[in-house]
């Protein structure tokens, strides 16, 4: 069976899986039925993976090298990580002859500066081959209250502030990449800019911030305030504020073409419950107790890769969606009111422009 460059037209029914699943039972379902491993090929691409070095950034590089990609670039935060995940993906991928197919960028999503020098770095790297994959993959999550260097939340900024201000540098080098693709008159594929996610945004409820003053009715306040945080609603909190960031950018007019289609795809997605190391700022109590947990309850790093090179490929009906167990899943209330979003993202482009980040928005 030859392989397929777009997963369109291959969606699952639109009832799976059963919604009324919750809990562990939900849980126990994700690790009986896996999404599928997305039968494609991406020859001739070049692939952008974020926090490439471990878990399923890691193994959606792997994919990304086994199903052909012509240029991959791990953006990893250290040359010695970056060094042995490539060697890793080699090896994996059985194209160990190949070495410089595979690229090490650095980028530390801690800092605006280090997003801004790899985008220009990048802009380099990808100025023969263009972009077509951007796997926005980079996350973090603590378990108490922790500052960047610029004093924003420690995961507010990896996960939403840099990554914002990534898809924002990365925009440009997309769309000069459509622009090459739309000439080929044998080719109806499109860049993709995905972002990954997860399913406890759809726990946020607006009252969250509405009934404390502190917010002032701001989600982003929220997620910043040390005198509220809490480990779970702060965390589902920053994943709807990145659900707003895929929104804003999905929406955006400039990818709008004359057919009235999308000139890149932007989507996001949710790997699910996976054993993976994000727990890794957690105390070792809290990491045994958790390892225990994943052992019977979460899908593998692999199995969770699946969902994100998925959504990679999906056609232009999963722009604006949330790419979860194989379908375009139903996003939370709060990302489905739009007025909500814009709010969000409001408060997320202000701080970039007092940051000194950006100059303009993109219309």
């Amino acid at each position: 069976m030859p392989l397929s460059t777009s997963l369109t037209g291959h969606l699952p029914p639109a009832d799976y899986p059963p919604l009324h699943l919750t809990g562990l039972s939900k849980l126990r379902w994700a690790v009986k039925i896996p999404p599928a491993d997305p039968n494609v090929t991406f020859a001739g691409k070049t692939v952008l993976v974020t926090g490439a070095n471990t878990g399923l950034g890691f193994e959606a590089a792997v994919k990304y090298a086994q199903k052909g990609c012509a240029k991959l670039i791990l953006a990893v935060r250290s040359r010695e990580k970056g060094d042995v995940a490539k060697t890793a993906i080699l090896a994996r991928s059985g194209r160990q002859g190949e070495h410089d197919f595979i690229s090490v960028l650095i980028v530390d999503l801690a800092s605006f500066e280090s997003v801004a020098t790899f985008a220009r770095n990048l802009e380099k790297e990808c100025e023969d081959t263009g972009l077509h994959i951007a796997l926005l993959n980079a996350g973090i999550a603590n378990p108490t209250y922790t500052t960047s260097p610029h004093g924003y939340e420690a995961a507010l900024q990896v996960n939403v502030l840099s990554t914002a201000l990534m898809a924002q540098l990365l925009l440009p080098l997309l769309l000069r990449t459509a622009t090459g693709m739309s000439k080929d008159e044998h080719s109806g594929e499109k860049p993709h800019l995905t972002f990954v996610n997860s399913f406890a945004h759809t726990e946020v409820q607006s009252s969250w911030s509405t009934t404390n003053s502190a917010c002032n009715g701001s989600l982003f306040a929220f997620a910043n305030s040390a005198e509220l945080f809490d480990q779970r609603k702060s965390y589902a909190v920053v994943k709807a504020l990145g659900m707003a960031v895929m929104r804003h950018f999905a929406s955006l007019p400039i990818l709008t073409l004359p057919s009235g289609g999308r000139s890149v795809i932007v989507n996001s997605c949710c790997p699910f419950f996976c054993r993976t190391d994000l727990g890794r700022n957690f105390s070792a109590p809290m990491k045994m107790a958790m390892h225990v947990v994943q052992s019977f309850t979460a899908r593998s790093a692999e199995e969770g890769a699946r969902t994100l090179v998925g959504a990679s490929v999906l056609g232009e009906e999963s722009g604006g969606g949330f790419w979860h167990h194989d379908v375009l899943y139903p996003m939370g209330e709060v990302v489905r009111d739009e007025a909500e979003m814009r709010k969000c993202w409001d408060d997320i482009w202000s701080v970039l422009v007092r940051e000194g980040v950006v100059e303009e928005e993109v219309k």
